[in-house]
């Protein structure tokens, strides 16, 4: 009896590997199934991350957008505001050097005289700067505070981190 039962389960076998002969050949020749089933892991593998990422994409698209919609509706009242109540951060002059193209000499002068404005800004703002952190500091006879008094300016001031 017992041989019966091995003989039907060979038989068995044998005639569902002659119906699915792709699956004979894996188990004839290992090596090559083994590296045909880690390429089709990888590559399904590559499939979902791919997927994953199209998700992804799609999700921060759909939550980004409004907002981008409102950006493009709010930008021109934004900036119309800021004119109407002169909240700009260039004067006249400069928005019109940024529009109208200037011939090289003067926009070399304009460039150097806005050097020297920014200069004397710093000058005045580093003298109350001084006065602030150390009324009895030592001034130059010309108001300008050196470097040293700088780097010892700065080196009072308290450290944010």
């Amino acid at each position: 009896m017992d041989i019966s039962i091995e003989r039907a389960i060979a038989t068995y076998f044998s005639q569902w590997l002659a119906a699915h002969a792709y699956l004979a050949w894996i188990i004839s020749h290992p090596l090559p199934s083994f590296g045909l089933f880690l390429l089709t892991i990888f590559s399904l593998w590559g499939l979902i991350k791919a997927v994953g990422r199209g998700i992804e994409q799609i999700w921060l698209f759909l939550l980004t957008t409004p907002f981008k919609l409102l950006l493009v509706i709010f930008r021109p009242i934004w900036s119309s505001i800021r004119r109407i109540f002169g909240h700009n951060n260039f004067s006249d002059e400069q928005q019109r050097s940024l529009v109208m193209p200037n011939t090289a000499p003067e926009q070399i002068d304009r460039i150097i005289d806005r050097l020297h404005r920014l200069n004397q800004e710093q000058e005045i703002l580093l003298r109350e700067l001084s006065a602030l952190a150390d009324p009895a500091s030592v001034r130059s006879a010309e108001g300008i505070v050196s470097d040293t008094q700088y780097r010892d300016l700065s080196a009072k001031l308290p450290k944010f981190n």
